[in-house]
């Protein structure tokens, strides 16, 4: 069963006829010192290594695992490989991060999660859901799923959204800011991974319902950085952005449907927020709400914008894709993203909003093992990330 906030603006949304179509975000935590390694070890040889860094792809490239991390990662000739490695030749693949879907729902589902990681998502990011974060840990200790990274209930205040007109109670309301600090600190006590705020105040769906006050939404913010949480904000429509821009959170949960110039565009790369624009979303509303959302991507690629991947999967009524968005990705390269764009905004960037930046994202010594190995080379068709060969999910072999 669908989500009834989840569904709300979307339903609304393609009722938009009139338009045409943070500070710095916070730094993930330092990470601690970790053990040296220890157990078997596997060498992948031979492939075309692309780090998720943006950094050039590596031709005959090693990488070397052990304990569920990567020891080395570069080209054969300059990495070491032990001689009690097991050795699995990789010629004529390409060996990448695990992939993230920094905006999802239903990640409560383990069939989801197992779905998830075995065409090499290793990690979604669940932006509106239960409070249930021991499932989550319980979730999270099998490597066949993909890692839940979870907010809770987005925080919003009474009788906005998401609780109208349904009442919905996935939503955190807050009364003031002293209430905000309060209960937005309880929901971190409780296990929330990352918040999410609903600076929503209806102009997407032709109503004037409550939203956060600039002060509210501002102290939210600061609760969350003060604990080193990453905040993303449920934005729609251009004024709600701004809105968002002057409370400093950390990513845009959509990508706005009506008019984004490129001053605005420029303002907000400017400020280092990143976008999750949920291209999927807006096509399964509308061909029209696609193309006006392609076309915002277009401008804030343009002024340098960081992108981060989500498609906001099972927040509407239309079946989503399942698995490796590639859809998604399409339409990013039509808004004028290059395949590499594309696959950092899925690795490096998504992970750096899921909090785990220094954790995953990128094939680099001593981060986790999640690795996707695919036939082909995705810089020159980015449907060689859906042929699967291998993944591997903190060192595990989920598919092979």
């Amino acid at each position: 069963m669908k989500k009834p906030f989840l569904l709300l603006a979307l339903v609304f949304a393609s009722l938009l006829t009139a338009c045409a179509p943070s500070p710095t975000p916070t730094p993930t935590p330092l990470p601690t010192a970790t053990p040296e390694p220890t157990g078997p070890i596997l060498a992948l040889v031979g492939g075309l290594l692309i780090d998720g860094t943006g950094s050039d792809p590596v031709a005959d490239a090693t990488v070397v695992i052990q304990g569920g991390r990567v020891i080395a990662a570069g080209p054969r000739s300059q990495v070491s490989i032990p001689s009690d490695a097991k050795v699995v030749d990789v010629a004529g693949a390409a060996i990448l991060p695990g992939f993230i879907n920094a905006h999802i729902h239903d990640g409560y589902d383990a069939d989801n999660l197992t779905a998830w990681a075995r065409e090499g998502v290793t990690t979604v990011r669940d932006l509106g859901g239960p409070t249930d974060f021991a499932r989550r840990d319980a979730l999270n200790a099998d490597l066949r799923h993909a890692r839940l990274v979870a907010a809770g209930p987005l925080v919003t205040v009474p009788g906005g959204y998401p609780g109208v007109p349904w009442g919905s109670t996935w939503g955190l309301a807050v009364t003031s800011p002293e209430d905000a600090r309060r209960k937005v600190n309880k929901l971190l006590d409780d296990g929330a991974d990352v918040v999410k705020i609903a600076l929503e105040a209806g102009a997407s769906f032709n109503q004037n319902i409550p939203s956060l006050s600039p002060a509210e939404a501002k102290a939210i913010v600061e609760t969350a950085h003060a604990r080193g949480v990453w905040v993303s904000a449920h934005v729609l429509v251009v004024s709600d952005l701004k809105r968002t821009l002057d409370a400093g959170a950390d990513d845009i949960a959509h990508m706005v449907l009506d008019g984004l110039t490129e001053d605005l565009a420029r303002q907000v790369a400017e400020k280092g927020t990143y976008w999750v624009p949920t291209l999927e979303l807006w096509h399964a509303t509308s061909p029209l709400n696609g193309t006006r959302a392609i076309n915002n991507l277009r401008r804030f690629v343009q002024a340098g914008g960081i992108v981060a991947l989500g498609t906001d999967y099972d927040g509407y009524s239309s079946p989503f894709q399942l698995g490796m968005p590639i859809k998604e990705m399409e339409w990013m390269l039509q808004a004028g993203m290059t395949p590499m764009q594309v696959i950092v905004a899925g690795t490096r960037n998504a992970a750096i909003v899921c909090g785990l930046g220094d954790e995953i994202g990128t094939l680099q010594a001593g981060k986790a093992a999640d690795i996707l190995v695919v036939d082909g080379n995705p810089l020159d068709d980015i449907h060689a990330l859906a042929r699967v060969r291998m993944v591997l999910h903190g060192g595990e072999v989920v598919r092979e």
